[in-house]
Parts: structure tokens; sequence; C-alpha cells
């Protein structure tokens, strides 16, 4: 029986990286062929849109997120206004390539083999496709921003410039989202393990956070004494503790530990290298356990507290890549013969990424037709451009430039995470709302006058939607 090496035998593995290769290119097709955005992308995109305006994020805008993925977003309208989708995904998917060079360069520090590591780099990069990589979200950026921090602490060590480079990384990952300090005890482990003493420990952690807090400095500096911005509001915005306190709902809608462990068991089915990991840390003593291995454990660790607060698909995009990182560490000395587990585990993900990319080219397609055909109804129907999206996709906001109607308490919130009548309340005199009609209440909209009603496409139907305007007293 002919034995099954993935990384000695060059047939196999050339014949798993191609099935890669082709799930890749699978959903660059679909997002050329059939460029529609998703809500969060099309919520992202406007504030981008926005900011190239002139508004500015923490003195004009509610938004529960950090803003620098929406400040990387918005470069090309400060060229073009009228900068298009396709160009968007083109210039949302340059991020793929610094992270696969990224990564690449990290597993090759825990495994000398060019090929091991380009295989998990590519694995890496196709996951992160099937995980909803193909909309423009906040998660690759953050991922990014990580994976530089940690190149930096393991390429230069314990020099002074580095920790203090990683330091600022680790707040820009932070910075384009605030799961990105998930990271951080890590980080300190390293610091701790690479130190001749405690004091050495103490000095090198000052640089890492003098890193991370400069930049903070730095933006109090600006939204606080020139945009005149109250410290802690600034503060507390920036590390989102309104939306974690506060009553809006900000994400992990009907959120359940029941829901957690099906969301997991999913994702081992979806990425089953999972399972690989666990068996591998569960068959090291934890004597035993290298310093590497504590490393990547505590990567792991960190990278799971993000389903704290939710579960979504694309959120694993930011526990992936520790996923593989920690197999690659333990697979040197645990698998380096047992390379038939990986092509077993290869083909099951190649198997659920086909399906799953079949299932995405019909969903593409059907969100592409259904905005092609929104768009010229609503620009008919809708004159105002002061109006709040309740009955139909916030993608709307970006695709036909809808400004909210109140930037300072509604912002560009989805439906789900305010009470209509919360919505109902905020709109100005002559701002508009598009509701279905389920959801009208006469009591709540006493102050509003019908200005249209008509029909829109939802994937393949059609549903009537109200265009409200509020009037004056």
């Amino acid at each position: 029986m002919m034995k099954v090496e993935v990384f000695s035998n060059n047939i196999i593995y050339y014949s798993l990286l191609s099935f890669f290769v082709l799930i890749i290119g699978g959903y660059f097709l679909i997002v050329y062929m059939y460029p529609s955005i998703s809500n969060d992308s099309g919520y992202y995109l406007k504030i981008a849109y926005d900011l190239a305006q002139g508004l500015s994020f923490f003195k004009e805008l509610n938004c529960s997120y950090s803003p620098l993925v929406m400040y990387i977003l918005s470069i090309p309208f400060y060229f073009n206004n009228d900068t298009g989708i396709v160009f968007l995904f083109t210039y949302y998917f340059t991020v793929f390539l610094i992270i696969s060079l990224l990564f690449f360069q990290i597993l090759k520090f825990f495994n000398s083999s060019n090929k091991k590591c380009f295989f998990f780099t590519v694995l890496l990069i196709t996951a992160n496709f099937v995980f909803e990589g193909f909309h423009i979200l906040l998660e690759p950026y953050v991922l990014l921003f990580q994976l530089m921090a940690i190149w930096l602490l393991l390429k230069w060590k314990l020099k002074k410039r580095a920790l203090f480079l990683t330091g600022v990384f680790v707040f820009l990952a932070f910075y384009a989202k605030q799961y990105g300090l998930f990271i951080i005890p890590a980080l300190v482990f390293l610091l701790y393990r690479e130190a001749k003493d405690i004091r050495s420990f103490i000095s090198n952690l000052s640089f890492f956070m003098l890193g991370f807090f400069v930049p903070i400095l730095t933006l109090i500096s600006y939204f606080c004494v020139y945009e005149n911005i109250s410290i802690k509001f600034f503060l507390l915005r920036l590390f989102g503790i309104p939306a974690i306190k506060g009553n809006e709902i900000v994400t992990g809608i009907d959120y359940s530990v029941i829901g957690v462990f099906k969301k997991v068991g999913q994702f081992i089915i979806d990425f089953p290298f999972f399972i690989l990991t666990v068996f591998l840390f569960y068959g090291t003593k934890l004597k035993t356990i290298s310093q590497n291995s504590k490393f990547t454990l505590l990567l792991l660790i960190g990278a799971f507290c993000t389903l704290y607060f939710a579960y979504y698909s694309h959120y694993f995009q930011l526990i992936i890549p520790y996923i593989i990182i920690a197999t690659v560490v333990l697979y040197k000395s645990f698998l380096e013969e047992k390379s038939i587990i990986v092509f077993l585990l290869s083909l099951v993900f190649l198997v659920g990424a086909s399906l799953k990319l079949k299932n995405k080219f019909l969903e593409k397609k059907e969100h592409y037709n259904e905005q092609l055909a929104n768009m010229p109804v609503l620009e008919s129907n809708v004159n105002n451009k002061n109006v709040y999206l309740h009955g139909i996709s916030p993608a709307y906001y970006f695709l036909c430039k809808y400004n909210s109607p109140n930037y300072a308490v509604l912002g560009y919130k989805f439906p789900i995470e305010l009470t209509l009548n919360k919505i109902s309340s905020e709109l100005s005199v002559g701002d508009c709302i598009l509701i279905e009609p389920k959801f009208f209440k006469l009591e709540m909209f006493d102050s509003y006058i019908t200005k249209n009603d008509f029909m829109v496409m939802d994937g393949v139907k059609q549903k009537r939607i109200l265009l409200l305007e509020k009037k004056g007293n």
C-alpha cells in the first residue's frame, strides 16, 4: 500500500495546493462576476465615504467600532468620490497578500521547511475566504496588525525599538477592532520568557506599553485638543465602553452558550485542523510542553476569547491563524512521520469548502441581482438623502449614498441595535425612514406622513416598503 506523505510526495503536495488555489480563485470569480456588498460592508464603506467628505469619527458619529479600518477604506474616496465596488474589492484584497507574507515568515520561526510553511500559509488564506473573507470586513486588518506585532517580537526580540513598534502595532490591531487586544497575554509571556531577570522584563514591558500608549496620547492630543472632545468621552468610545455597558445591542444577537458550542462544533467540521491542534496539545505532558507551545497556546486562548462577544463566522478569521501556528509548532515534534493526517484533514476541509463555494456563488449572484434591481427603484422613490434604513439592507447607505438622519445618536446602526421608538424619536423634521408595513404603528409614527409606498426585491421575492417623512408640529 502506498504511504501517503504530504510534504515528501510532490504529487500529493502540489495537488492539495492546487485545490486550495482553486477555492481562492473561485471566491475571486464570484466577487468580480457579482460585485455586490454585504450589510456589514455597506456599513463600513459608507462611514469610510463620509470620513473622506470631512466627517469627524469621534466628534460627529455614533459608531461602536474602532475607526482605523474605516480610515484605511476611505483613502480611495479622497481621490474619487465615485470609486467603484470592483476597485474597492481589489484594494481590500491587497491585505491578504501582506498577511500571507507575514504569516509565512512567522511560521519560519517555528519550522524551517519552506514547503510546510507555504502549505499552511495557503491554507490560511483559503480558510479566511471560506469564513466570509470575500466580504469587506474589519477582521483581515486586525489580523494584519496582530501578525506584524508578533513578527517584530519574534524577529528582533528584546531590542527596544522593536518592543516599542510591537506596542504600536498591537494598538493598531486594537484601533482596527477592539478584539485585537487579545494577543497581549501571549506577547507579554514572550517578553517574560526572553528576559534575563525580572528587572529586564519590567524594562522590556515598559517599552512595549509605551508603544501602545503613545498613539493613544497622540489621538487624545488631536481629538481632545484640536476637535475639543472631552477626554472621558473619547476614551469611553475608544474602548467601546458605552457599547458594552449601554442599552444598545452591538453584536451577538440572540447570544447563548449553547449557540457558542453549536458554532464551534460547526467550525470543527468546516476547519477540521482544529481537531489536530487539540489532539497535539492533549498528547503533550504539561511538564514537557515547550515554551513555543505555551506561547501559541496563549495566542489560541486569546483568539477564542473573541467568541465571548459573538460567534459570527467571520470572527473565526482571528482564530484560524493561531490554530495553524499551534499545529506547526507541535507538528514538528509529534507528526513528522504522520502527515497522512494532514492529508485526510485537507480532504475533509476541501469538500466542505467546495460545497460552501457553490452556496456562496448562488448567494452572491442573488444579492447582486437584488441590488442591481433595487438601486434605481430607491433612487426614483427616495429623493431625501437623510433617510434611516430599517426595511432594507444597510448596504444601500453606501450604494445610494444615503446619509444618517442623526449621526450623533443613530449613526448607521443596524435596525436590530435600536428600538423603532428610539429611531422614530431621533429623526428631525424632514428626515425619512424606510420600514416594512408590518413595523408601522400609528402611535409610534403619528408625527410622520407617508411619502411613498413601493416594492423592492428581497432575494428572489418582492416586499413592500413605506417611505415615511417626519412632519413639523
